[in-house]
């Protein structure tokens, strides 16, 4: 969105990428504007027609101007020297799609993040054509919109920009629905229009939303989610705020503007433990001792003490000693050189059996090693308090993911349990908890 007075230029990006001004004809003088319009909240948008039959629209705000191109992007400019990010990353998305590397194909944090702020623009340009009952344009946009987010989802490379955006879905969905929905209202096509309110207004599920006592039906409901959507809008920006918070018996969460309360359990305990301490690890039996003593204790726990012990005998029996690991690491290279003799001789039968005996021998070993390669042990209290808190801050993620699904996705992908329970987040999307 430009935040200025002129006409943004018609502008491009340089080889490196960066935006680099063209030429474009003298931007009006749009003092008179100031002057002789004074802000009124229920009258502040305006289409302007400028020089050559362009146009665009002025949102008056108290201290200023808004200005939206009203076709391209919002801000007038062309970044890569196309018509929008969008349009740039979408034909990267085809041109792996024709070199047959679609799976491989991924969005890299910057590009998300430019996506993201491409978004809000286009998503603040769909809000005033609502306003000006331009259904056309501001169903364009929206539905413009949806696309970006289906990219952003299919190809975002880190899980937390695959979520960010979704939580904005629900709400440009009702916004195109709305325009979809008037356009054909009045083009006298109530059915098509009731079809699609049905479809993407959660309002319109019941129909006596639409069976108002003012006479008017499905038109009168349209206009009555149009006056609330433009009161209330769908509230997308980018949020930073992030709590876990013990209040009584509850935890209230926050994460991208969702606030959910959850019922304390241990497994909650746990959680909050780890996320004071990111990249730390913590062994299970800390956790044991910590849901033993008050429930208060995790939450008031000292975020610069020392996380947790880490020289705890893990007691018991390993599942394999060190004798018998080594008899299987043998073993599997001699079946590697069998099957490297077998596949030179274009033996298939040979090579499967040395395949399928590697394939166990790599099963084995694998119930045997724990995190970070660490031996198992069974019988012991080690062993047990692994699989209780593991379990345990496996459910409290899932719970949190009913109530909060994009903090579900990111606890999901980002939390380890084993013997060390570890909260890894990635260094180029930092998460700031309150606690």
């Amino acid at each position: 969105m430009a935040n200025n007075v002129h006409l943004a230029a018609k502008d491009t990006r340089n080889g490196n990428g960066h935006f680099a001004p063209a030429l474009f004809q003298e931007p009006p003088d749009l003092r008179g504007f100031l002057r002789d319009w004074a802000y009124d909240a229920e009258n502040n948008v305006r289409r302007v027609r400028a020089a050559r039959g362009r146009q665009f629209v002025l949102v008056r705000q108290p201290m200023g101007l808004e200005q939206y191109e009203v076709d391209g992007r919002p801000d007038g400019l062309r970044p890569y020297g196309m018509d929008s990010a969008l349009d740039f990353h979408l034909s990267r998305f085809t041109a792996a799609k024709r070199l047959g590397s679609a799976d491989a194909f991924r969005l890299a944090r910057a590009d998300c993040a430019e996506l993201c702020e491409e978004s809000l623009m286009v998503y603040r340009r769909a809000l005033v054509f609502l306003f000006l009952k331009d259904w056309t344009r501001a169903a364009r946009d929206a539905a413009w919109n949806l696309k970006l987010f289906g990219l952003v989802k299919r190809s975002a490379a880190l899980e937390e920009d695959q979520q960010e955006l979704e939580g904005w879905r629900p709400g440009l969905t009702q916004m195109n629905a709305l325009a979809q929905a008037m356009i054909h209202l009045e083009r006298g096509q109530d059915g098509q229009a009731l079809a699609i309110a049905l479809a993407g207004i959660p309002e319109f599920q019941s129909q006596s939303t639409f069976r108002g006592d003012d006479g008017k039906g499905l038109s009168g409901a349209l206009h009555r989610t149009w006056r609330h959507l433009l009161a209330h809008p769908p509230d997308l920006h980018r949020h930073e705020e992030a709590v876990f918070r013990r209040e009584g018996d509850f935890w209230r969460i926050v994460y991208q503007g969702q606030v959910a309360y959850i019922k304390a359990t241990r497994g909650l305990h746990c959680l909050a433990c780890l996320l004071r301490r990111p990249g730390q690890e913590c062994h299970v039996t800390d956790f044991i001792a910590h849901c033993q003593e008050s429930p208060a204790a995790i939450q008031n726990a000292d975020p610069e003490a020392p996380p947790c012990r880490s020289g705890d005998p893990f007691g018991g029996c390993e599942v394999l000693d060190p004798r018998a690991k080594g008899e299987y690491r043998r073993r599997v290279q001699e079946l590697r050189a069998e099957l490297e003799l077998a596949e030179s001789n274009n033996d298939p039968d040979r090579a499967a059996r040395a395949r399928e005996e590697m394939d166990a021998i790599a099963q084995q070993l694998s119930s045997a090693v724990g995190l970070n390669g660490r031996d198992r042990r069974i019988g012991c209290p080690a062993e047990r308090a692994r699989s209780a808190v593991s379990k345990r801050i496996k459910e409290a993620i899932h719970r949190i993911g009913k109530e909060l699904p994009a903090l579900g996705h990111h606890l999901a992908a980002r939390v380890r349990t084993g013997y060390f329970c570890a909260y890894h987040p990635h260094p180029d999307y930092p998460v700031h908890w309150t606690f």
